[in-house]
């Protein structure tokens, strides 16, 4: 049976694992169902449809399945997988949906219908607006606002207060307001594993592609890096470059018509 605090509210403690914990001055909703192995602290609040995966860490004050600030998935399922660390203070709408073993730390905030794909570390106050797409092992930087429908590519890393309008490519490290392509991020891939050859492969494919420019690749020099720098991550950064630019705005998942 769950360890609920005499003074937390669960509504239905049926959709909780046994041996999750809820701390003192929580509030889990009536819809809430919480995998095995999570720990939410006091002063938490989970509402909605929202269904928590096994291991999670929920620290005071965060709030999981609130309402969106403004018109948007009210009603919509709020899925964290497993493994995740939600720091003080975070908000993360109905409608969101991160992927596993996630960290949160203090005051970010993800709106509804954003996806967060897995393994990623986002610094306090980074803010994840509605509809926009993480890919897994993002970093993020402190006060980092991805915006709407903007997709941030993986292995991707965000400096401080960087505002990220359009696509960021897939294994760069992008600055500024708006942000350009600083440089391959070279050090998350060689603790992700990737070997010396492809990362000397894109670093080879960013100086054809980038060289300090804020304009956007051309469709020849996308041709000409995926030819001089035969490699699969290079493929797969050429691709969400296509993607990217056949979409709004630089925005490969955005509308057609700005609401």
């Amino acid at each position: 049976m769950a360890e609920i605090s005499p003074k937390a509210v669960v509504v239905d403690a049926a959709g909780l694992a046994d041996d999750v914990k809820v701390g003192p001055f929580s509030f889990v909703g009536p819809e809430v169902a919480v995998g095995p192995g999570t720990v939410i602290a006091n002063h938490v609040t989970v509402t909605a449809r929202t269904q928590i995966g096994a291991g999670c860490r929920l620290f005071p004050g965060c709030v999981v399945g609130c309402a969106p600030s403004g018109p948007g998935a009210g009603d919509a399922a709020c899925r964290i997988g497993a493994g995740n660390v939600i720091r003080e203070y975070v908000t993360i709408e109905a409608g969101a949906t991160l992927g596993d073993s996630n960290l949160l730390m203090v005051g970010c905030h993800v709106a509804h219908d954003a996806v967060v794909a897995g393994e990623g570390i986002f610094a306090n106050f980074t803010r994840i607006a509605h509809h926009a797409r993480v890919e897994p092992f993002v970093r993020t930087s402190g006060s980092t606002a991805v915006e709407a429908y903007a997709t941030v590519g993986a292995y991707a890393f965000t400096t401080g207060y960087a505002e990220v309008r359009s696509d960021v490519p897939p294994y760069a490290i992008v600055q500024g307001v708006p942000v350009r392509v600083r440089g391959l991020n070279v050090e998350n891939l060689r603790r992700c594993g990737f070997d010396a050859a492809s990362i000397d492969a894109l670093k080879r494919a960013f100086r054809l592609l980038f060289n300090g420019s804020r304009a956007a690749p051309t469709a020849e020099q996308l041709t000409e890096a995926e030819a001089a720098c035969e490699n699969e991550y290079v493929r797969h950064l050429v691709q969400s470059l296509r993607r990217s630019a056949a979409g709004t705005g630089g925005r490969a998942l955005a509308p057609t018509t700005e609401t």
